[in-house]
Formats: C-alpha cells, structure tokens, sequence
C-alpha cells in the first residue's frame, strides 16, 4: 500500500530557514547580552569590588587629620605663660556644598554671621581646595555649636568639630617676645613636612618665639575615622589615633618682673631689657603691645588695619627690632676703647666750655655754660659731651668699632630670631663700600657720644652693660633655659678698667651731680647705670637761639631717653636697659622706670633669699 506524502507548497522551506536564522540571532543576541551583564557583573563585583568598596567607605566613613596639642611655654619658675584651650569649630568640604550663597543664608539663620564675615569667607573658600576640608577661623560659643550641631541635616558638607587653640595668660605683657600663632600660608606649607597638610585647624608660629621654636612646639598629628549617616553627621568613631603634643618650652623669664616693666611703661612708647650676669632674659617687655589671642581667635580687618596705622606701632618689638642712637650710653665703650688703645690714661683732663667749634662748625654739650676742666671719672658721671668728642677724636672710629664689635654691637644677639635688627656700628670702610664717601672728622666726634650713624638695639645695649659689670666677660643672651651656661671668654683683659667704669657709673647714678642721681634707689641694694639722650633730627641754630624745649616739638621729632644700668652694685647679678621712644632727656623717662623695675627685682630677690 501506498502512502500520500504531500509536497510542500511552493516557498514554505525558505520561510522556514527564514525563521530558524531569525531565531537564532536573536538566541545569539540573548547570550551576548547575557553574557555582557554577566561579565559586567563580575567586573564591577570581583574586579572592582575593593574599588568601590573604598568608595562606599567614603561615602559612609570620613577620616580626619587631628590638630596636635601645642606644647605649653613656661617661665624659669614653671609658671605657665602660653597654654591651649578647648574651642568650638566647624568645617566645611566646598565640594559637597551645592550653592556656596544658600549655605550662608541658612547659617546666618542659625548663628550670627555679618556680612564682612561672609563675605571674608566666601573669598577664602574660593581660594581653597574645594576636595579639602575648610576651617572657619571663627571659634564658636556652646550655644552657636549645639545650633549647628542640631541643624546639621540641613548642613551638607559641615563637620563642627572640638579643637584647641593656643592661649596667652599674659597676652599683652608677652606678645611681642612670644609672638602669635596663625593659618599657616602657601609659603608656610611648603615648609612644613607632608603630614601637616590638611590638618583642620592648624596653626602655626608667624613672630616671636613661636615661629623661632615652631617645630620644637607643633607635636605630631594624629588622626581619626567616623561612620556618618546620610547628612554627614558623626555616628559613631571608628578608629582613633592620638597624635603627639609640642614639646613643653620653660624660658628664662620672670613673668612678675615682665608683668610689672610691661605695667610701668603705662602709656610709653619703649622697651625694658633684663638679664643676669649670664645672659639670661628675664625681661623683655615692649610698648605698646597687641593681643595675640585675636591673632589665634580672630581679628576683623578695621582692628588689624588699626593696629597697622598706628604711629607708635604696637606690632613692632620695641627691644628687637627698633634701632636707635645708643647716645650718651655708650660713653662707656669709647673711655674703655681709648683706655685699652692707650690713648688716654684715667687721670686724662680736658676743658669743657659748653661748645667746641671744628672747621667752622659747632659741636655743643648738653650742658650750655659747660663742665669746666674735668677728668674722665667726672665725664662719664656728668656725661660731659665736650670731653667726649675730644676722647673720640684722639681715638678714631676705626678703633672705637673694633671694640663696640667685641661686644656685641652692630650684629644679632640672638641665633636665628628674624625679627631682630642688627643695627650699625660704623667704620670708615663701611661709609666708603656703602655711601661711596670718604670719612670726617667731625663724624668720628658726634660717634663719641652716640650719635651720628651709630645705631643699636635695647638687647644689644643691655648685653653691653651686663658684660661690664659681669667683670668683663662675654655672654650670649637666651630666652631660653639652657643646662650649662658658664663665664669662660674675657673680652676685658685688664681688671683695672672695668672697676674704674663701674666706679664712675655708680657715682653717676648715686652721688649728687651725677645724671642719674634723682632715680637712685636708697637702702643696702643699690644699683647704677648711665643716662643718654639721643636725638633723632638736627638742632638748628635757630632752635638754640630760641630755647625750644624738647617737649615743645612733634612727638616724633622728640629726643628717646635711654638708661642702662646693674644691681646690686655690691655684687652685680642683673643688667637693665630702658629705651622710650621721643620721651626727652634719660633722667626724666628711662631712669625712673629702670629703678622701679629694679626695686621689684630686689625686693623678689630678697624674699627669695629670705633676708
């Protein structure tokens, strides 16, 4: 039997190989994408899992830099001078921050913000990296940090964090000599070692002792990891690594004896310089002073651009960085120059007529109507100006800066600190390099009494004294407490020399006639010293002939009063230099303060000794 097979019609097989080819690329197509999701996948999982992981991580956790403790300065008798206190701060990633305008809106609401701050602000954060943390230099009370604290999911991109600041306990009396810490700058940076940068709220040393032991003070940072929720706010710390404290500085100073100086200024425009025989400062007081505590909390711009206009310049150390004529202070040196040069002995007489004429110009004493004929003893107790300039003219300047050099005159007393000037001592040599002019006679005369081109520092002339009294020896001033410090180079040979000074300067200050003698200080503790009046413009003839007092001129045309003195005269243990600026003659300003200031130290002295 026969079975029907049909036949296909006519162009079914082509439709069929049709639909199989269509299945097939699209079976095809189902694994490639299958495959691709697949492989992407596994990509992202496996391949790129610590990737992500890490950025997860970043959303959840956030890692902080911490600021170190700064270490805390002392004075010689550990009492604590400069300390860190708990502040309140917050910072901001300006990354995470959408609109910079709406941020600030909305904190004006919560804290009090004017609109100079804002604006301040808003062109500091321009400047910074917007992936970087950026902290407000603004500490915030309790309050005002709670306020942000509770409003913080409305704060994106805000982190208030628990910081310190450094804090001056005596900021005024200390502020120049102990300077301030501020925000460190690029130059700053580029200075400090790489695990310093971005610590929120660093701050580092810009004047002063700060900036000069700034590494010593700084410590090591630390760091910290916390799990935040979706508005950034801490949930939980995760890792906590402690950094290391600055290193506790203990000085030299008394802060009773900077307390008082700095308080006896008052109103003055000077300095006041102690040390003791080795060279230690006890005191380093300088008026008019500043805050620095603004400097580290924050200062607006009219109370910094007050400070920077301010005539008498209370951002200026007075006893580092101003310059001066050292005057009648140095009568000293030149009588201890011309004694060692042999030029003249102590008995060297010489006629004082109240001027001497030299090539048709006139060379005037202090003292109108004149010494008469007097000796060196009674020069230098007189600070006779005539006899002087004869002394000096006999000597030469070339011989009077060999030993103003040796004693530490027209260089830095002390290593590496950037603020103090070197001042002048000058040489024929010098005014030849430097001014291209030859040297005059009548120049080598006015140097005999300080002035002229003649220029020092108050902690230069207080070394000067000190090593007078000290029997001669060279010191090298600190602030800072050193293990040994002895007395080994004598830059005095002869000892002969030195108690003929010492003698003249304490008739000076406690026998009547003596410049001095009105601000003696009577009792078994005495001390001694030298006045000096240094001028700061030419008295013209017409001035002389109308007896125009100092005190009739322009402050700043007004003469500076000097004094530098030691005590106890007995047994000399401290040196003191007085320098206020435009205040007339040293017996009526420099003088008075210099012996109130070595009352206190005397009468510390005394109890310290139980005597």
């Amino acid at each position: 039997m026969e079975y029907f097979t049909p036949s296909p019609k006519k162009g079914s097989e082509s439709k069929s190989k049709l639909i199989s080819r269509r299945a097939f690329v699209l079976t095809s197509f189902k694994f490639i994408f299958l495959a691709t999701i697949i492989s992407r996948l596994f990509y992202l999982q496996v391949i790129k899992k610590e990737d992500f992981t890490i950025k997860a991580d970043k959303n959840r956790f956030r890692s902080w830099k911490l600021n170190p403790s700064r270490g805390i300065i002392l004075d010689k008798y550990n009492h604590v001078i400069a300390d860190n206190f708990q502040v309140f701060k917050i910072a901001i990633i300006p990354k995470e921050i959408k609109s910079i305008n709406n941020f600030f809106s909305f904190l004006s609401k919560i804290i009090n913000l004017e609109e100079k701050e804002i604006n301040f602000y808003k062109r500091q954060i321009s400047k910074n990296n917007k992936y970087q943390p950026f902290v407000f230099n603004k500490n915030f009370n309790w309050k005002e940090f709670s306020k942000i604290n509770y409003n913080i999911q409305d704060l994106p991109g805000v982190q208030p964090f628990v910081s310190y600041e450094r804090t001056y306990l005596y900021p005024y009396q200390f502020s120049h000599i102990l300077g301030y810490v501020s925000i460190p700058n690029k130059d700053d940076l580029n200075k400090l070692r790489s695990d310093y940068i971005d610590v929120p709220n660093l701050k580092i040393g810009k004047i002063g002792l700060e900036k000069n032991l700034n590494e010593t003070l700084l410590g090591e940072p630390g760091s910290a990891t916390y799990e935040v929720n979706v508005f950034g706010k801490r949930v939980k710390q995760v890792v906590h690594k402690d950094g290391v404290g600055g290193n506790t500085i203990k000085t030299t100073f008394d802060k009773d004896i900077q307390n008082y100086a700095f308080d006896r200024l008052k109103n003055a425009t000077g300095s006041v310089v102690v040390m003791d025989m080795l060279g230690n400062v006890l005191c380093c007081a300088s008026s008019p002073s500043f805050d620095p505590n603004k400097f580290t909390y924050g200062m607006n711009e009219d109370e910094y651009k007050s400070l920077q206009n301010d005539e008498r310049k209370p951002l200026v150390n007075k006893a580092l960085t101003t310059v001066y004529p050292p005057a009648s202070t140095i009568k000293m040196l030149v009588a201890l120059s011309a004694l060692e040069n042999k030029v003249i002995t102590n008995n060297f007489r010489h006629t004082c007529k109240g001027k001497v004429e030299l090539y048709d110009q006139e060379y005037h004493c202090w003292k109108d109507k004149g010494h008469g004929r007097i000796d060196l003893n009674k020069a230098i107790k007189e600070s006779c100006d005539i006899y002087f300039y004869e002394v000096a003219r006999l000597l030469g300047i070339d011989r009077l800066n060999e030993t103003a050099k040796r004693f530490g005159l027209g260089k830095q007393v002390f290593e590496s600190f950037f603020e103090e000037k070197e001042g002048l001592i000058p040489s024929t040599l010098w005014k030849k390099t430097t001014l291209g002019k030859p040297w005059f006679l009548g120049e080598t005369m006015i140097a005999g009494i300080g002035q002229g081109y003649m220029k020092t520092t108050a902690v230069q002339l207080c070394k000067m004294i000190v090593q007078f009294a000290n029997g001669g020896y060279e010191v090298n001033p600190s602030f800072i407490e050193k293990k040994e410090n002895t007395l080994t180079n004598k830059i005095i040979d002869n000892d002969d020399h030195v108690q003929f000074l010492l003698n003249s300067l304490y008739q000076a200050t406690n026998e009547p006639g003596g410049t001095s003698y009105a601000s003696r200080i009577n009792g078994k503790m005495k001390f001694a010293g030298k006045t000096g009046t240094a001028q700061v413009k030419k008295i013209t003839k017409y001035e002389r002939d109308r007896d125009l007092k100092n005190k009739d001129l322009p402050w700043k045309f007004r003469d500076h009063s000097l004094f530098v003195g030691y005590g106890p005269t007995d047994k000399p243990q401290y040196g003191i230099t007085v320098i206020i600026d435009h205040g007339g003659s040293g017996s009526a300003a420099a003088a008075p303060i210099a012996r109130d200031v070595m009352k206190v130290i005397f009468e510390k002295e005394k109890k310290l000794n139980n005597v």
